[in-house]
């Protein structure tokens, strides 16, 4: 949004990506414009507490600073005047299901760009998306017994144990039994198994 149609909305010619604005109020309208929300989930979020506010001449104002710390924090975001579309490293985590340490080195390995929203670092949308799909091409999520017990040289018997036991996960899928590989990954990390 340019700063011409920013002030015929009415909203004040801020860039929110800067740290000059700390301290200046906004109307719920401007919040919502700002944000891709609309007016009626900002006041939900004023009225559970999510968003601080002050109320001035019956108009209820929130401080930049706590709608750039509430937007920080979002799992994941639109595009909107306030950032790209982007994840945070939880909602990151959530989408691939992979832990921390796994989510910074996949980010790294298919160089996703990413950038800081107050001190929360925040991951392009449309990178991680792409990346993730060819991740997947490369190493499925679930795989059938016989690829599991051929590519991670675990017998059959063991297999089939830690499954009913439901420490390794399974799923039927086109008439085949499918094994979930991260689960597996685990299990040998901790059973050390000689291949």
């Amino acid at each position: 949004m340019t700063k011409l149609k920013q002030q015929r909305q009415g909203l004040p010619p801020l860039d929110l990506r800067v740290q000059d604005h700390y301290e200046e109020l906004l109307t719920v309208s401007q919040v919502a414009k700002l944000s891709g929300f609309s007016k009626q989930f900002i006041y939900q979020l004023i009225k559970s507490n999510t968003l601080c506010y002050r109320t001035l001449e019956d108009k209820a104002y929130i401080k930049y600073r706590h709608i750039r710390a509430w937007f920080a924090k979002l799992p994941s975001n639109k595009d909107c005047p306030l950032c790209p579309a982007s994840f945070s490293l939880a909602g990151l985590m959530n989408y691939t299901k992979m832990g921390r340490s796994w989510v910074l080195h996949f980010v790294e390995r298919h160089n996703v760009r990413s950038y800081y929203l107050g001190n929360s670092r925040r991951f392009n949308h449309e990178d991680c998306v792409a990346a993730w799909e060819v991740e997947q091409a490369k190493n499925p999520e679930w795989i059938t017994i016989e690829s599991a017990i051929e590519k991670f040289a675990i017998t059959r018997e063991i297999l089939l144990s830690t499954t009913e036991s439901k420490i390794v996960r399974i799923k039927c899928k086109d008439a085949k039994v499918l094994v979930n590989v991260v689960d597996i990954k685990q299990l040998k990390e901790l059973k050390q198994w000689e291949e």
